[in-house]
């Protein structure tokens, strides 16, 4: 966790599979399926949280520039429906991987339900030992999951297994600058706790990773303002909903939720971001320009 504590320790695979199915009931009764955050034009913007998470999934998913006939990577693929949804709009064929079996699971029931199981692989897979050769990929999506990872050895094993050329996507949950505050440190950890994951890295962290892993950086967003206003409408909707909440998960997880969720909106510097980085061309210097 990049808040002054360097012991952070990235959780085991089964421990982040557990975490997802105790948190994913609930997380998806308060705001869909789709388990990340949303886009917003502004805060008088009336989206509900559902249309604003596939917005967002359609301003990621536009980036990999994927096209019928390539093989596209979801890395850490969560419930699947960014796979579905690159499979839907592009005919690409996707691999998604992920090390949460029900997910996995519910994800081929989405790909179902669509009509692309014909385009989507769902395997359980880690993404930091991935069971691909190298240059596999046309393109690699990692969507909000580097909290999960050190993020070299990450984007090392998403580089490695893409073409040159290709495009990889990484959209996130960051610092836009470091928490040195104990007491918002600890809504961090908290926050971060809920998902067992080790790490919030800062947007600065993000960019010389794409360097090391020796991407061409193609785009860089600050997303902060147009996710911002995902917090308060989660809470908002588990405000009107919380007596069907309590009967279903309990009242201490639906206030774990509550509580989480508004601590982290309250860190100084919390936001998101998008990168978008092309593995280089070996007939071309590392610094040239798409």
């Amino acid at each position: 966790m990049t808040t002054g504590d360097e012991t952070a320790v990235r959780p085991a695979t089964a421990d982040i599979g557990r975490s997802y199915e105790d948190m994913a009931g609930l997380t998806e009764t308060i705001g869909g399926p789709d388990l990340h955050y949303g886009y917003w034009d502004g805060p008088r913007d009336p989206a509900a949280v559902p249309a604003a998470t596939r917005r967002l999934t359609d301003l990621v998913v536009g980036r990999l520039r994927a096209a019928p006939g390539d093989l596209v990577l979801d890395a850490g693929c969560g419930n699947g429906l960014a796979a579905v949804r690159i499979a839907e709009t592009t005919g690409a064929r996707v691999v998604a991987v992920d090390v949460n079996p029900a997910a996995l699971e519910r994800g081929l029931r989405h790909a179902c339900e669509h009509g692309v199981e014909g385009l989507v692989e769902f395997r359980r897979a880690d993404a930091l030992a991935l069971p691909y050769g190298h240059g596999t990929f046309d393109a690699v999506l990692a969507f909000e999951i580097t909290p999960h990872f050190e993020l070299r050895p990450l984007l090392g094993e998403l580089t490695r297994v893409l073409r040159t050329g290709g495009r990889l996507v990484l959209e996130s949950p960051c610092l836009l600058e470091p928490v040195g505050d104990p007491e918002a440190a600890a809504r961090v950890r908290a926050y971060l706790d809920m998902f067992a994951a080790g790490h919030m890295h800062t947007a600065r962290e993000h960019l010389e990773s794409f360097h090391d892993a020796g991407l061409r950086l193609l785009e860089y967003l600050d997303l902060s303002e147009h996710t911002a206003p995902f917090f308060p409408r989660m809470l908002r909707r588990l405000e009107r909903r919380r007596a069907e909440l309590v009967t279903r998960y309990g009242s201490a997880a639906v206030e774990r939720e509550r509580r989480t969720i508004a601590g982290w909106a309250r860190v100084p510097g919390s936001g998101s971001v998008l990168l978008a980085g092309a593995a280089p061309d070996a007939k071309r210097p590392p610094d040239a320009r798409e």
